[in-house]
């Protein structure tokens, strides 16, 4: 277990993190005498993004714009009957 103290982590955020993106390993950080944060890499799956996931990310008005342009796109129009 690597454990470091929240000054070290911070002087050297950008050497730690490395570690966990590049050879995965989880750093403890401790403030005192007690452990605080665990910092590891994520198991992170690939997931399409859907229009739903910007819901209530995008203002009003950007939700306006892009509705607007989506609707000035030919691609919709596919009716080939």
């Amino acid at each position: 277990m690597n454990v470091i103290a929240v000054s070290d982590f911070r002087n050297n955020l950008s050497d730690y993190l490395n570690r966990v993106v590049y050879s995965g390993e989880d750093i403890y950080i401790k403030k005192g005498k007690s452990v605080v944060a665990k910092i590891s890499k994520t198991k992170r799956t690939a997931k399409k993004l859907s229009i739903l996931d910007l819901a209530g990310v995008i203002s009003e008005n950007e939700a306006d714009k892009l509705n607007a342009y989506i609707e000035s796109l030919d691609v919709w129009d596919n009716d080939t009957t």
